[in-house]
């Protein structure tokens, strides 16, 4: 199993996910080209051996170390995850004759340039490609002539559930918010496609009608952190913006939160959304495919994309209204169960089996 990274990302926690749920007579290793190692430990207690092959995933010395692992543990599949480790994972493993499966996490149109010329030229030398959503599937162009199918992004319920129980006051971020006023929360990175700008326009028609709502945003720090400060001092609403940083158990926040919001303009299939939908707290999210996909399409919490105003307008409604909220949180909750890790690790193992050689 090869990743980009092993940080807090989606793509990270479902490599986790699949490799933990695998049967026992998969033996399995998960290696990572560099970057954060922030799920390593989660790893290593599951009893899966981790190997990190350099600091950076675009370094010389991952190509040279990935090249001497696929060569020194002849695997029967290699299982790429990220555009880095798909880009020099499958090349890598045609070299030793290893069939290789990738999991395509992103939107294939929304990729940079320089993403796309790298996937067209490592692509052909893939098996399989796996999508995790319909959505990412309908976007790959024709060169995935190797087929594709779709298998979701997944979590364990129990497990986040459990990682959640939490009492407010023992919490670092929540040390400068009021635990009896109103918490809103977008739990994501400070990426431009999260359209966070959005939920911060929005949030200024919420507070008008409820000036005590508390809007809270996780995320590493970063200049794009001040650009939206600097956007809630502009519509007045600075004092009900709170960036706590990067939350060591975001399930904390999702357990604590009264609505969860998310406003993406783009997503692959967001394990976050997951997350969120396993708390059974009530969601207002945009209507990307990804996102009614897993929710619906008749979930009533969906708005436009790009519309911070209906986005406030709705969750300023569905703050006034507990008959709502607890509508929206029962109906999340009832769609999470088909987005679970072994029903995911069932379907990656047949994919296995038949590459391997198995179930030939």
């Amino acid at each position: 199993m090869l990743s980009g990274d092993l940080g807090s990302g989606g793509a990270s926690r479902v490599v986790y996910q699949i490799s933990r749920h695998l049967p026992p007579d998969i033996d399995t290793t998960v290696a990572y080209l560099g970057g954060d190692s922030y799920l390593t430990q989660k790893f290593e207690r599951q009893g899966i051996p981790v190997v990190r092959l350099a600091d950076r995933p675009t370094s010389p010395v991952a190509v040279r170390e990935l090249y001497r692992l696929i060569r020194g543990h002849s695997p029967d599949v290699v299982h790429t995850h990220m555009m880095t480790a798909g880009v020099l994972g499958r090349p890598i493993a045609a070299l030793h004759d290893t069939p290789t499966v990738h999991t395509v996490h992103t939107n294939y149109r929304k990729r940079p340039p320089v993403a796309k010329y790298l996937d067209v030229l490592s692509a052909p030398f893939g098996r399989c490609a796996v999508c995790v959503s319909d959505s990412v599937e309908r976007s790959l162009p024709r060169y995935y002539w190797s087929g594709t199918t779709v298998i979701h992004n997944c979590i364990d319920v129990p497990e986040i559930l459990r990682e959640g129980e939490s009492e407010w006051e023992e919490l670092e971020w929540t040390g400068d918010l009021d635990p009896d006023a109103p918490v809103i929360a977008n739990v994501a990175r400070y990426d431009p496609k999260k359209r966070r700008c959005d939920i911060i326009e929005g949030f200024e028609r919420v507070v008008a009608d409820h000036p005590s709502a508390q809007l809270v945003l996780t995320g590493h720090r970063d200049g794009r952190q001040a650009q939206l400060a600097a956007l809630a001092r502009k519509r007045g609403i600075a004092e009900n913006v709170f960036f706590v940083g990067f939350v060591e158990s975001p399930q904390t926040v999702y357990h604590h939160a009264d609505v969860i919001i998310f406003g993406s303009e783009s997503e692959g299939f967001s394990v976050g959304l997951l997350e969120a939908m396993a708390h059974r707290r009530p969601i207002i999210a945009t209507d990307i495919p990804a996102f009614v996909e897993a929710l619906g399409e008749d979930y009533p919490g969906l708005v436009p994309v790009r519309s911070p105003v209906e986005l406030g307008e709705r969750l300023a409604d569905v703050l006034a209204d507990e008959r709502q909220r607890e509508e929206l949180a029962e109906l999340a909750a009832s769609r999470v169960e088909p987005f679970t890790g072994s029903i995911a690790a069932d379907k990656y193992v047949d994919i296995y089996r038949r590459l391997g050689g198995d179930g030939e």
